[in-house]
């Protein structure tokens, strides 16, 4: 099958997919059957283990930290991701120099995305003429079409403004190409609004579950799901403000996969005759609803090393919360602390476990906080106790899984901004350094300042300032995609290099 796709995917960008089905190649191997439009599907239209999405958007948000001393092994260990940590709107092309070619290290998500696209519409047009069982076309089809959703709502997400921007309308903001089919003959796509991005994702998420739920297929957790189709659908109409309808796909995935780890039990260590180390996010979680992408994707160059979990994140974290005791962060013991370079370290995506095979998972935890804050958020808008009591209930069934039980306290009803202010604080904890949830929330919030520490040298401190509303909160796109197509233009950046305050 490797020429099979090594043809394919020579070929498609010239003559289209339809055409192509109709050429022959001299091996005689053109996709024909379901089965292989189905591996088509799963080794070019779907992230990996050595596919890197945006692992930049770890070195980005208010959970990261960079750190300087004598324990620093190298000084490449803080320089080679410093334009990223320092919100440098050129920070693409810096990394070309100090980490490689962009697409290597991941900071291409712009051709990542679309190469994934192209994975999928080979397989969403393919499918139904292809020769195999009904039940088979369906149920990838209905996978294709997720992935599908997936991929143009992250790049609406990284590369325009938010859909809930408070100046204007989505319909009115500048969006991302969509890409619906497999033929790649126009090389000039142009943009589509905002709008017109997010109501292509849900008509594919809606194709999407209509398949998926004729059979609600029990899957491995590196397949598309149904319920990993009513996840996304939650999270999409989260970033809408639908909240209904975050109410009702969040609610599908809790009667059906109401699981959350007790993190009394959670031991990463299970066997101390070979004590490799679990991570959490892994497919032997039982929260794991997908599993997928590369175990680098949280680990950008000196990620662990000169920069890790930052003095703000912990200081959110309350006595008895457990992801503060050796699951999620770690603290280095004080005979080992001369030697060490930062006082804590994330562990949610370290692991040595023959399990941690890929590096990004959704979650059921997920559910409980998009229909919590979903809750909340009518109770805003309504003063529905009801809908408080039922976002409350969320909240705390998910707390008493991450707490001691000897210290959790359930939370009670308060004034609706204070609650939605704890609901917005529980999920930062929860989906630390997780699938870029914390920078995307922060969009959402209104894209509010934020201020990153940097030491060049051991001995002096620089403050890097992200101000509300700035640019830099809208990803650049690549130069060299941009060569290929100019007709995209480049999104708005601060024009010339951040200084320090």
């Amino acid at each position: 099958m490797k020429k099979l796709y090594l043809l394919a995917f020579a070929v498609i960008p010239f003559v289209g997919c339809k055409k192509f089905l109709e050429e022959r190649s001299q091996y005689e191997i053109i996709p024909k059957t379901t089965k292989q439009f189905s591996e088509i599907l799963y080794t070019e239209g779907m992230p990996g283990a050595n596919t890197r999405l945006q692992p930049y958007l770890t070195l980005m948000d208010d959970d990261v930290q960079a750190f300087n001393g004598e324990n620093l092994p190298s000084d490449a260990d803080l320089t080679n991701s410093a334009p990223a940590y320092q919100w440098q709107p050129d920070f693409i092309e810096l990394s070309k120099s100090s980490g490689g070619s962009v697409v290597s290290n991941g900071m291409d998500s712009w051709s990542t995305y679309y190469k994934l696209l192209l994975g999928a519409n080979v397989a969403i047009q393919s499918l139904d003429g292809s020769q195999g069982d009904l039940k088979d076309k369906i149920q990838f089809k209905g996978e294709a079409f997720a992935a599908r959703a997936f991929y143009h709502f992250m790049l609406v997400n990284l590369f325009a403004m938010p859909y809930n921007d408070s100046t204007t309308t989505p319909d009115k903001l500048q969006g991302i190409p969509l890409r619906l089919d497999a033929n790649l003959s126009d090389d000039s796509p142009q943009r589509s609004s905002v709008k017109a991005v997010y109501d292509q994702v849900i008509a594919d998420l809606d194709s999407s579950i209509q398949l998926l739920e004729q059979q609600k297929l029990k899957l491995p957790t590196f397949r598309m799901s149904y319920l990993g189709a009513e996840l996304l659908a939650s999270r999409v109409n989260l970033y809408m403000e639908k909240w209904n309808k975050v109410i009702e796909h969040a609610s599908v995935v809790i009667n059906r996969h109401p699981q959350l780890q007790d993190f009394t039990q959670w031991n990463p260590i299970p066997d101390p005759n070979a004590p490799a180390v679990l991570p959490f996010i892994s497919p032997d979680n039982p929260e794991t609803i997908w599993y997928f992408g590369s175990v680098y994707e949280q680990q950008p160059a000196g990620m662990s090393v000169a920069y890790d979990v930052s003095f703000d994140y912990i200081s959110i974290l309350e006595p008895g919360d457990l992801r503060g005791q050796q699951t999620y962060i770690g603290e280095v013991p004080e005979i080992f602390k001369p030697y060490a370079l930062t006082p804590y370290y994330q562990l949610k995506n370290v692991g040595t476990s023959p399990q941690m095979m890929m590096g990004c998972a959704w979650r059921s935890a997920e559910a409980y906080l998009n229909r919590a804050e979903a809750y909340i958020q009518l109770y805003r808008t309504t003063g529905n106790t009801e809908a408080a009591q039922k976002g409350l209930d969320d909240l705390n069934k998910l707390r008493a899984s991450r707490w001691d039980k000897t210290k959790f306290v359930p939370w009670t009803i308060r004034p609706a901004d204070e609650l939605l202010q704890m609901c917005r604080l529980e999920r930062r904890r929860e989906l630390f350094m997780e699938c870029g949830h914390r920078w995307f929330d922060l969009r959402r919030y209104g894209m509010p300042a934020i201020t990153h520490s940097y030491m060049p040298t051991k001995t002096t401190t620089e403050y890097y300032q992200l101000k509300k509303r700035d640019p830099q909160y809208v990803i650049p796109i690549a130069n060299e995609v941009l060569e290929k197509n100019r007709s995209l233009g480049q999104n708005v950046t601060i024009g010339s290099r951040r200084m320090p305050n």
